[in-house]
């Protein structure tokens, strides 16, 4: 399949900065990923946590820790750098801060992801990454 050039939909549900958190900005996000789109690699300035709310989304860990994933049926995992995984419906894990990483939708349907977000407010949400992901291996 060919990488998508249509754009990755991110709808802001929820935004706070918590007194407990200070600097810092915490978000419920929904994201829509099309059919056929490839994240690019990057990273994040806090912690991210998202689940699958439909869709099947292939994600790739490229460096810098380990996803830590709940499956929908209660399966604890890590997923490590250079390992590559399938999210589904009710599936969740966690990207510790400077976690390299990136996602693609190799299905026909779009992904709908539900994330809640620790992030440094004077910080991008999201920063790309040069690093170039090779020899990945499958997982899960």
């Amino acid at each position: 399949m060919s990488e998508s050039t249509t754009a990755v939909i991110r709808h802001v549900l929820s935004s706070n900065h918590p007194l407990s958190a200070p600097g810092e900005t915490l978000e419920l996000v929904q994201y829509i990923i099309p059919a056929g789109a490839v994240l690019p690699v990057h990273k994040h300035p806090g912690v991210q946590m998202a689940t699958v709310e439909s869709g099947t989304l292939t994600y790739h860990v490229v460096s810098h820790g380990d996803a830590i994933v709940t499956r929908a049926n209660g399966h604890e995992e890590v997923i490590g750098p250079d390992e590559v995984t399938t999210f589904t419906v009710g599936d969740s894990w966690v990207e510790p801060v400077g976690m390299v990483h990136y996602a693609e939708n190799r299905t026909a349907q779009p992904v709908i992801l539900i994330s809640t977000s620790l992030l440094d407010e004077h910080e991008p949400a999201t920063e790309l990454v040069e690093e170039a992901p090779t020899g990945l291996k499958a997982f899960g």
